[in-house]
């Protein structure tokens, strides 16, 4: 089959989206289906030269919101080439140009990443004001009139629920995974410890995703300033693209604390780097307050390192049942226990939470398994709406009102 995927930016900076894509466009392209992708970024940009699919840049657009006459005009002389078209987050302009471009004509399916969440309604109340508008203005019939809308859990499907009213869009479910992890092992870790000289022979707790208020980085830079008197040689490093007055914040608190020669903020990591940051955690630490799926704590996971996680991040229960880490409520108590619970874990735990964390990477969430299911459940919407057409093309047509019998 041949799918065409819809996304504002191919950059690896805009958080989940993109790996979400990358994982599954590989995977099913490796299975002889024919991908190719189509995003706003620039022309030329290094983020589409990185990209493993033939990808078209168009961009860039206008505003944050990317309006793009060009993109629409795109997906209508191209969008016949392709069975379907998934069109990954929104808010943004290419979701509504893919409904104007394609409903009727090639069926598109909406991946919400999160999105559709009503945590964002609760902490952000006047962007919810605007979302409210615009869901009236387009966004429900960029949904309702979407041949399907994904979500990575039932979990998240039946939060969104509430979001907004009214609706009549169809949900499906399709976890998320990823490939396996690149590279020598060893290599990585050194590469790491050349980098960053300061972990050489330190324990060190890892974030590792884009720094937002949404993460609950607050709630573990507090937390962590909370043990650190207790766990002298433990480091903790912040990785990932931050906005500057929000890391301006984290830094703050942190020397005040009196944690700076204790706390590392690498910026964006990628590549081997990154890899070795998750290999030599001594576990991954995500209190986020809104989480559909959090890819970096599969990748976590994938490289055998425990995850500590808030009960708000939606794979929780699957940890639990795994014992590949520990979970929390996204509170200022909350994280401070979870650090504390593993802190004060027998050596013997943590080894066994390590393996764990590895044996359910490889039993929940390789990427083969999640594209295998998600194309098992484009193709059966698919046939259905085929079948449907095609019962409605053979019903008798009704004889016009009024007409005497």
């Amino acid at each position: 089959m041949r799918f065409l995927h819809v996304i504002p930016s191919v950059d690896r900076r805009t958080g989940g989206p993109v790996e979400a894509l990358r994982q599954i466009g590989t995977l099913h392209q490796e299975l002889g289906h024919t991908i190719e992708a189509v995003s706003l970024d620039p022309p030329g940009s290094p983020a589409v030269g990185d990209m493993p699919l033939p990808t078209h840049a168009l961009g860039p657009g206008l505003l944050a919101y990317g309006f793009s006459p060009r993109l629409t005009r795109w997906l209508k002389a191209n969008g016949r080439r392709f069975d379907a078209a998934i069109v990954h987050g929104l808010w943004q302009y290419p979701t509504h140009a893919a409904r104007v471009a394609l409903s009727g004509h090639v069926p598109y399916f909406v991946y919400t990443h999160g999105m559709l969440d009503p945590w964002f309604n609760q902490r952000f109340p006047f962007k919810h004001f605007k979302k409210s508008l615009y869901w009236r203005l387009h966004m429900r019939r960029d949904l309702d009139e979407a041949a399907g809308v994904i979500f990575t859990c039932e979990k998240e499907m039946e939060r969104s629920i509430s979001a907004f009213f009214p609706f009549q869009w169809r949900g499906l479910v399709a976890p998320l995974g990823i490939a396996e992890p690149p590279g020598d092992h060893a290599a990585q870790l050194a590469e790491i410890h050349t980098r960053f000289p300061q972990l050489r022979g330190r324990r060190f707790l890892l974030f590792f995703g884009r720094v937002h208020p949404k993460k609950g980085c607050e709630l573990l830079v507090h937390a962590f300033a909370q043990v650190a008197r207790e766990a002298p040689n433990l480091q903790l490093v912040i990785a990932g693209p931050s906005d500057a007055p929000y890391l301006n914040l984290l830094q703050k608190k942190l020397t005040q604390a009196g944690l700076d020669n204790r706390t590392l903020f690498t910026g964006m990591v990628t590549g081997s780097l990154k890899w070795g940051l998750l290999r030599g955690a001594d576990a991954f630490v995500l209190p986020s307050h809104q989480e559909n799926f959090a890819i970096a704590t599969i990748e976590a996971m994938a490289v055998d390192t425990p995850v500590l996680i808030s009960d708000k991040v939606q794979i929780w229960p699957d940890v639990l049942r795994c014992g590949a880490g520990l979970v929390e409520p996204d509170t200022f108590d909350g994280t401070e226990r979870l650090l504390r619970r593993w802190l004060t874990l027998p050596e013997a735990e943590r080894v066994n939470r390590k393996h764990a964390a590895g044996a359910c990477y490889h039993e929940r969430f390789t990427a083969r398994q999640a594209g295998i299911t998600l194309l098992h459940e484009l193709t059966a919407r698919l046939r259905s709406l085929r079948g449907n057409l095609e019962t409605s093309e053979n019903q008798p047509t009704p004889p016009h009102a009024g007409t005497n019998h």
